[in-house]
C-alpha cells in the first residue's frame, strides 16, 4: 500500500483540471496503478515528467533494446521493483537475451553483452552509482550512440531515477508480474 492514496479525480483541484485533463487524454487512460498515479497529484508535473519520458522514448538512439535494458538496470540498481515489472517482460519481447535480464535481475555477471549494450549498462550503473560518469563509460556511450543518444541516454536514466524515486518514497509495490520473477533484495 502506497503512503499515500493513489490519485482521484476528488484530489484534483480546479487549477489543475486542465493538466489533469490533457495528462489523461496524452496517457489514453486514467492513471489508475504506477507512479503516475502517485505523481497525477501534481497534474503539471505529471504531464511535464510524461512529456520527456516520451520524447526520450521516441529517439532512435539508442535503440529500443537498449532504452529496455536501461530501465530495468535502473530498476535493478534503485531496487525498484515496479520498474523491473513494468519492464524486464518487455525488454525480453524486443531482443534482449533473458539470460542477460535474468543475471541482472540476480545480481549476477553480466557477460556477451553487444557494444552498445555494454556502453548503456557501464553508463547507467556509474551515473547511479556515482552520480557522474567516467571519461571512459563517457567515451564507450558517444562512440556507441553518439553525442545526441548520450544526450538521451543521460535523461532516460534520470528519468527513470526519478519514477524509482517517486516508487520507492512513496513505498508504492508493484504487483505480481504474469512471467518474469520479481527483483530480489
Amino acid at each position: 500500500m502506497a503512503r499515500i492514496p493513489l490519485v482521484t479525480l476528488n484530489d484534483i483541484p480546479a487549477h489543475d483540471k486542465a493538466a489533469f485533463d490533457r495528462f489523461v487524454k496524452t496517457r489514453g487512460a486514467f492513471p489508475d496503478t504506477g507512479p503516475y498515479a502517485l505523481i497525477a497529484h501534481m497534474p503539471v508535473v505529471a504531464e511535464q515528467l510524461d512529456l520527456l519520458r516520451r520524447t526520450l522514448r521516441d529517439e532512435p538512439s539508442p535503440p529500443q533494446p537498449v532504452q529496455e535494458l536501461v530501465m530495468i538496470t535502473v530498476a535493478r540498481e534503485m531496487d525498484c521493483g515496479y520498474i523491473w515489472y513494468a519492464h524486464a517482460a518487455s525488454a525480453r519481447k524486443i531482443g534482449v537475451r533473458g539470460d542477460i535480464i535474468d543475471n541482472l535481475r540476480e545480481k549476477r555477471a553480466l557477460a556477451g553483452l553487444s557494444p552498445e549494450q555494454q556502453a548503456a549498462v557501464d553508463y547507467t550503473r556509474e551515473m547511479l552509482r556515482n552520480r557522474k560518469v567516467g571519461k571512459a563509460a563517457f567515451d564507450a556511450a558517444t562512440a556507441a550512440f553518439g553525442q545526441r543518444g548520450t544526450l538521451a541516454l543521460t535523461n532516460l536514466v534520470a528519468v527513470y531515477a526519478v519514477l524509482a524515486y517517486v516508487m520507492d518514497a512513496y513505498e508504492l509495490d508493484p504487483p505480481q508480474h504474469a512471467t518474469e520473477p520479481a527483483l530480489t533484495a
